[in-house]
Formats: structure tokens, C-alpha cells, sequence
């Protein structure tokens, strides 16, 4: 066994998802059984896929010390892939549990009709997403996206419409992909990353720029797994937790400021760095992920969370192109284990509601203040501070 232990210690000091191949071949000498095999080629696909993924970090260091626990507690072949089978989810920092399997990638095969209208309607729904955080980081692009977004509409519209066959749905799926709106918003997402490295990185414009869009997403990749780290040790932590039906915007921690009383001792400065905190937040935690949000928990007080997203304040009218997306942020509590949002209309006494707010953003804000390059605003910051 103590070959077994040698590799799995390695695993469990070394493992950076490069490593796979190099496992499964020291694995296949070590074990006569096919099943221990499979079982293992299966925890490290995750694993590497875990290794790409930062947001799942807590996830990857679980399995991969349940996995050094089962090799190196020795017992039979019987024994270890016993305990490789009852290893299919891993609890989060959070306490929460979260299946492995759902790690695994599918194999490419022919989708019938019913499968390809449900694959496209979600694409064409992350999309449409995709969009709307396009506009909120680059306002000057609104008309070509909202030109886009007509076009993606119209595309939803048919593939819901049983009537409509799949050739036609097919070519003009293929039409929008080679049309020049869509190479424009397939321009803006690499821009958006680069502005990304441009950001968070030492990396020079000129260095950005001379990159391939497939060099511009591994370097993303790589220097987000080190703002997670830097994450995990403040005292937040980043949720999995689906908000996509709570993102409306929040009545007084927007950025149209609507609620004066609250917001009537900041100054420019610390509105627009507030703005740029909650774009700052969502650029780094949600668009990367594929989603317009990014919800957190505080480790001190479990159930203290914030959720940054950005949102529509009204529909434009029909002839009108200025669709206006206001970024925000909800602060939640979690009573009986349901969340419950931090409102105005559930906290009568107005000095309370509003000390309410800057007691869920104080600590929100300290940590991302320590996660290098973000640097949030000093007169944020102290607009939060003061009357607390």
C-alpha cells in the first residue's frame, strides 16, 4: 500500500487537473479490478474539470482529500471501490452538498427535434443574458446589441412554435451565426475579456491585445483561480445558490438612487464607485460563470448574503432603443431556511432600514477591498462607514 499512498499524496499536494493521465496510468498498475479503474477515471475527470472551474474550489479540495482518504487508508480492492462508489457528492464550505456527476460532460450525439428546441432555447436564453451585461459594461455598443437581441427574439419565437420545422429553424440559427451582428458580439465578449486582464492583471494593453481570444480565455482562467484564493480568505464566500427568479432591482441599493433619503449624504464619487463596485463584482464572479449575477454568503454570520446584479429599472417604449440597466445589489437574511430579502417595506422605521443596509454591506465591502486590483472606492467606503 504504500505505493498507493505515495501517488495519492502526490494528488493531494500536486494536483493542478494536468496530471489525469499520469494518475489513471500509475492507478491501472496498482489495481487488477475494471471497476476500481472506472471508478477512478471518473473521480479524476471531475477533479480536472474542478481544477478549471474557481468558483468551485471548496468542491475540487473536497474530493480531493476524500480521495487521498481512501487510498490511503489501505484494505482490500473490495474495500476501496466500496468507498470510490459512495463517493458521488462532496459538502460545500457552506454545508451544502453538490453531486459530482453533474462535472461529467456528456458525450456529443444527434439530439431528436424535442431535444434540439430545448438545447437552442437555452442557448439562445444565455444569450440574451450575455447581452444584457454586454450593454451594462459598454453602453456605446446598446444599438448594435438591441439589434441583436431582435434578431435572438424573433429566433426564440419559432423554435416555441411547434408549427415551425426544424430546417427552418436550423438555417436561420445558421444565418445569425454568420451574420456580421452576431461576429460583433462575439467581438465584444473577447473585449470584455480582455478588458478583464486589463484589470485584474500586470499585463500591458499592447501584451492583451497581441493574444489569441483562446490565450485571452486561459489566462482569464488562470488568474481567476488566484482571486478565489484570495477570496477564501476573506470572510465571504462565494454561493452556487440560483437567484435567477430574485433579480429584480433592489428599492433603495441601486444605482438610480431613487431612495434620497438614504442616499442624499453620498457624493459623485461614492455613487460611481459604487457603480463600479457592483460591475467590478459581477465582471469577476458572474459574466465568467455565464450569468449576470453573483450571490455571497458571509462565513462570520451564515446567514448574512449579497446578491450583485444588474437589472432593468423600466421597458423603453416601442419606437425607443434606450433600454437602461441599473446595476444593484439585495442583501438577504435566511430565517427558518427560507432567504428573505432585506427591504424597506418589511423594516417600518426608516433609521433602522437604513442602518440595516450598511450593516449587511460593511463586511461585503472590507473583503472585496482586500482581493487585489479591485480597490474599492475610499468615499464608498466611508459613505458606508459613517451613521453606522
Amino acid at each position: 500500500m504504500a505505493q498507493k499512498k505515495s501517488l495519492f499524496n502526490d494528488l493531494h499536494t500536486t494536483y493542478t487537473g494536468e496530471e489525469e493521465e499520469k494518475l489513471l496510468t500509475q492507478a491501472s498498475s496498482l489495481f487488477q479490478s475494471e471497476e476500481v479503474l472506472q471508478e477512478v477515471q471518473w473521480h479524476l475527470t471531475v477533479l480536472k474539470e474542478l481544477a478549471a472551474r474557481p468558483e468551485f474550489e471548496d468542491v475540487k479540495v473536497g474530493l480531493r482529500d476524500r480521495l487521498t482518504q481512501i487510498f490511503s487508508a489501505g484494505g482490500s480492492e473490495e474495500a476501496v471501490l466500496d468507498e470510490l462508489k459512495g463517493l458521488t457528492e462532496v459538502k460545500r464550505a457552506d454545508g451544502g452538498t453538490i453531486e459530482l456527476r453533474r462535472f461529467l460532460k456528456r458525450d456529443r450525439r444527434t439530439l431528436n427535434e424535442i431535444e434540439y428546441r430545448g438545447v437552442l432555447s437555452k442557448k439562445l436564453a444565455n444569450t440574451e443574458f450575455l447581452m444584457l451585461n454586454l450593454i451594462a459594461f459598454f453602453p456605446d455598443t446598446q444599438k448594435t446589441i438591441n439589434e441583436l437581441a431582435r434578431r435572438v427574439g424573433k429566433l426564440t419565437a419559432k423554435v416555441l412554435e411547434s408549427s415551425t420545422s426544424i430546417r427552418s429553424i436550423r438555417q436561420e440559427e445558421e444565418a445569425l451565426r454568420l451574420s456580421d451582428l452576431f461576429t460583433r458580439y462575439e467581438e465584444l465578449k473577447t473585449r470584455f475579456l480582455r478588458d478583464w486582464l486589463g484589470q485584474f492583471t500586470s499585463l500591458s494593453g499592447e501584451q492583451i491585445e497581441g493574444m489569441t481570444p483562446e490565450q485571452v480565455q486561459e489566462l482569464v482562467i488562470e488568474h481567476q483561480r488566484h482571486q478565489m484564493t484570495h477570496l477564501l480568505k476573506t470572510e465571504i464566500n462565494l454561493s452556487d445558490m440560483d437567484m435567477t427568479e430574485r433579480l429584480g432591482l433592489h428599492d433603495t441599493l441601486e444605482c438610480g438612487y431613487s431612495n434620497e433619503d438614504f442616499w442624499g449624504g453620498a457624493n459623485v464619487a461614492a455613487k460611481n464607485g459604487f457603480r463600479q463596485f457592483i460591475l467590478t463584482v459581477i465582471q469577476s464572479f458572474g459574466m465568467l460563470h455565464g450569468k449576470r449575477y453573483a450571490f455571497f454568503q458571509s462565513k462570520s454570520d451564515q446567514d448574512q448574503f449579497l446578491l450583485f446584479g444588474v437589472g432593468i429599472n423600466q421597458l423603453p417604449e416601442p419606437d425607443e432603443d434606450n433600454l437602461e440597466l441599473i446595476p444593484y445589489i439585495k442583501p438577504f437574511t435566511r430565517k427558518s431556511g427560507y432567504l428573505l430579502e432585506v427591504r424597506h417595506r418589511e423594516i417600518s422605521d426608516p433609521d433602522q432600514y437604513h442602518h440595516e443596509l450598511r450593516h449587511y454591506m460593511l463586511p461585503f465591502l472590507f473583503a472585496f477591498d482586500q482581493i487585489p486590483n479591485f480597490n474599492v472606492n475610499s468615499e464608498t467606503i466611508t459613505f458606508f462607514t459613517s451613521n453606522y
